[in-house]
């Protein structure tokens, strides 16, 4: 689906694709190069109630995100339904587009982006994600991201992962403990002998009684297994949270994704598109890029190598030479290396 774009007469898209296509000098209505993005501002923790939350401004386009996490039970789902990612912890996406952000698009048409940039998201960033495990296979912490695109100046999709990686980054998860709990030899002695009034919590497991060498009689206890979980305010783990909470782990590999927009009838690429060029040049590649939890911090620029997470191809039909895919996604994972180390550097801590 192609995003709502200004229309140009004839000699406003020529001139545009004339500047870009030039083989020597390209050049931009902005003045950038075609490798140049607009200045990327990202504001954490915007949403006071919410679990993690971010604002995000490229150029003139605006994004907010905010993430609520509920607490969710297993679903015995079948082999199908994990291949297709439905199991019961997946990350939930709501994608809210303001009439602001498209003045002249219809109510029906600002659904129809809505459910197109939702999926985007759904595809190529939340498969990403790890559960947040509360119990193992029992209970789990499902994130529940809202976005909401607040203006629109261009390369709406980049921004919106952008926001989903900050708000991510933003994320404060509980820290969680099982509860292991046990009863003793006679609780259903007890039980049967006053009427069912019995010892009716079970949670023993912080009164010692004792028990002989060989743990018989009366005081051996049996364990029920770890059954129920609570949260863990305790700071001996070298947490730096005052409140439980704890940054998701591996935020620094969630995914970018670096939209090389075509020119037509010429080799050139740029990223990082307005709406007038989005309109002159329809046609755009999308790539997804995620580090690789396996590159240590201290590998170089040209060791790393990134994950290709997805591709999409959307435009106006034009299509692509195989022999540029390897030189596109080349270019692709080059400006992600950039993209990646400049978010990375600037994420939120508790110092």
């Amino acid at each position: 689906m192609s995003l709502p774009t200004p229309t140009l007469s004839p000699s406003e898209t020529n001139y545009i694709i004339t500047s870009l296509s030039h083989p020597s000098n390209p050049t931009r209505l902005d003045a950038r190069s075609l490798i140049d993005s607009r200045p990327i501002e990202i504001s954490y923790g915007v949403f006071p109630h919410a679990n993690g939350s971010a604002r995000v401004k490229v150029g003139g386009t605006e994004i907010i995100a905010g993430i609520k996490l509920e607490v969710v039970d297993s679903e015995s789902t079948s082999n199908e339904k994990e291949k297709k990612g439905l199991e019961s912890w997946r990350c939930k996406v709501e994608v809210d587009v303001t009439p602001q952000s498209y003045p002249t698009t219809q109510p029906n048409t600002l659904s129809s982006i809505s459910t197109y940039l939702s999926s985007l998201v759904s595809s190529h960033f939340t498969p990403s994600l790890t559960p947040f495990t509360i119990i193992p296979n029992t209970k789990f912490f499902q994130p529940q991201i809202h976005l909401t695109v607040l203006s629109s100046d261009g390369n709406i999709p980049s921004g919106l992962i952008i926001a989903c990686r900050a708000a991510f980054s933003d994320l404060k998860i509980p820290r969680t403990k099982i509860i292991s709990w046990t009863g003793e030899n006679d609780d259903h002695n007890d039980t049967s002998q006053q009427g069912g009034q019995g010892d009716l919590s079970g949670i023993k497991a912080a009164i010692s009684r004792g028990t002989n060498k060989n743990g018989k009689g009366k005081g051996r206890y049996i364990a029920r297994g770890g059954e129920d979980w609570d949260l863990d305010l305790n700071r001996e783990n070298g947490s730096a949270s005052l409140d439980g909470t704890e940054y998701m782990s591996g935020r620094e590999n969630l995914p970018v994704l670096i939209t090389l927009n075509l020119v037509p009838n010429s080799e050139n690429v740029f990223i990082d598109a307005t709406l007038s060029e989005e309109s002159a040049c329809p046609s755009k590649l999308h790539l997804f890029f995620s580090n690789s939890s396996s590159i240590s911090s201290s590998s170089t620029q040209e060791e790393r190598e990134l994950k290709v997470c997805g591709v999409r191809l959307e435009g106006n039909g034009q299509s692509i030479d195989s022999t540029r895919i390897k030189t596109l996604l080349e270019q692709g994972s080059e400006f992600a290396k950039g993209l990646i180390d400049q978010l990375n550097s600037n994420l939120p801590s508790w110092y």
